[in-house]
């Protein structure tokens, strides 16, 4: 397109005839961030680097905190704070101050001082990035020229922008790099999400109706950067990629003609196609990670899971993510439908121990809660307060899973308008979560009144979640 080509015009001339500083300074590894958070849920803030913790800062009475870097690499970190999380560009000699307001933690973050200017431009694509994520699903009932055509040129006008901003601002190698992949890779991922999207047909049908040259851009795909390993959208893109070329492999030989994400050899496919496709063992590694710990968190055939371990041992070189696979799966497979739960010790408001076992003696439902999760905290015991009065047949038992005492526990519900009831909590909690496999949180066990698991993965807010229930009624 004439407008790309200009830009690498631009690029070029501003990368090899600009004064620039950062490139002059690029020999000296030392940087520095500070801040202020506005209404702070926690007492610091973690820096890490691909997600690796590089250390953990308090804040000061003033709620702000400092960190210099050293010997490090120009790149892309992250920053997390409560239970959200952005990343930053850091480059040599940069002194970057932020400001944010938990209330409004994106929308309200804003950066200062030397490498402010790059960072406020990259919050601004991350913002206009999600606000077109969150219309994907109705955009994609258009048919697929229309669909192309409003994302073709949102990322026109976006390129657009950093056109005009690289010529404005002595901008380096590797911000012009991050920036063209925000924009670029973000419209490559809703172009993979199109025919998952559009459930007006079969899948299978979906892809045969894209017009020709539609995945073009997936001839120039790097599926190694290193530059990018960290940058969200080119993570995402890597994600809905793989389970689409996966997909259109699986259509090649087998029968189906609908996506179902939790054939098995569906995701084999696709962790070969991973691991054919991808050199860079971080990059493998983590999509490798994604595919079967979405697999074995979601998919109640136990029957499925060796062999998805037995891919992903194969592929992976990462030992600490082999071994929590494995311990992943075999806590999974004892809660296979039909087995009792596992027996956990929980404790009650008086400290006194109690045998899961001993609080089933009809049909139970089972959910968790932290006090790291406030919006789930919350939620979760106003659905079991409309579930108790709607199925007064089922014990409903809310188990708190934070290493927490019941003052505590009691203080955070009331905290939060939560009615307390039938609350209990774990004696060890590190080794009762794994154990359970409470993971993610939002998970809930349906028993019968033998303790007999009938659903270790229900969804408290699902669609389908009363109809278990009345199903366990009407054995």
């Amino acid at each position: 397109m004439k407008s790309n080509f200009l830009f690498v015009i631009l690029l070029l001339a501003v990368s090899q005839f600009s004064c620039k500083k950062k490139s002059d300074d690029s020999t000296i590894n030392k940087a520095y961030i500070g801040g202020e958070i506005i209404n702070p849920n926690k007492k610091y803030i973690t820096i890490l680097k691909s997600g690796q913790i590089l250390d953990t800062l308090m804040l000061n009475e003033k709620n702000r905190f400092s960190y210099n870097f050293k010997d490090f690499q120009p790149g892309l970190y992250t920053f997390f704070h409560g239970r959200e999380y952005q990343n930053f560009l850091i480059e040599a000699n940069d002194s970057i101050m932020l400001r944010l307001n938990t209330f409004d933690f994106d929308e309200s973050l804003v950066y200062t001082g030397k490498g402010a200017k790059e960072n406020n431009f990259l919050m601004d694509i991350y913002l206009l990035n999600e606000e077109e994520d969150e219309k994907t699903l109705r955009l994609g009932q258009k048919n697929v020229t229309e669909f192309d055509s409003i994302y073709r040129t949102s990322r026109d006008t976006k390129l657009k922008k950093l056109e005009k901003f690289v010529i404005k601002n002595e901008t380096s190698k590797l911000f012009n790099e991050i920036a063209e992949a925000s924009i670029n890779y973000e419209y490559y991922a809703h172009k993979e999400l199109y025919p998952l999207a559009n459930y007006k047909i079969s899948e299978l049908d979906a892809f045969k109706g894209l017009p020709e040259g539609f995945y073009d851009y997936r001839e120039k795909i790097d599926y190694n950067n290193t530059a990018l390993k960290d940058n969200n959208p080119y993570l995402s893109f890597l994600r809905f990629h793989f389970n689409n070329i996966a997909l259109q492999e699986h259509f090649s030989h087998s029968k189906d003609s609908l996506y179902n994400k939790l054939d098995l050899h569906y995701n084999l496919d696709k962790m070969e196609l991973i691991n054919t496709k991808i050199s860079n063992e971080s990059i493998k590694n983590d999509l490798l990670k994604n595919v079967i710990h979405q697999f074995i968190s979601v998919s109640k055939n136990t029957d499925d899971y060796d062999a998805m371990l037995q891919s992903f041992k194969a592929k992976s070189t990462n030992k600490v993510d082999i071994e929590f696979a494995s311990q992943f799966v075999c806590s999974y497979k004892r809660l296979k439908l039909g087995n009792k739960i596992p027996p956990v010790t929980l404790l009650d408001k008086n400290d006194e121990e109690i045998s899961i076992y001993d609080l089933i003696k009809e049909p139970t439902i089972v959910y968790f809660w932290s006090k790291r999760n406030k919006n789930h905290l919350i939620s979760s015991h106003n659905r079991a307060k409309e579930l108790g009065v709607k199925y007064p047949e089922f014990n409903i038992i809310a188990i708190n899973i934070d290493a927490a005492s019941y003052d505590q526990q009691l203080k955070v519900l009331n905290n939060n308008g939560a009615r307390v009831h039938n609350e209990y909590r774990f004696k060890s909690p590190r080794q009762s979560k794994e154990t359970l496999s409470v993971e993610p949180i939002l998970k809930v066990f349906i028993l019968n009144k033998n303790g007999e698991i009938i659903n270790a993965k229900a969804n408290m807010f699902g669609v389908g979640f009363e109809q278990e229930l009345l199903g366990l009624l009407n054995q």
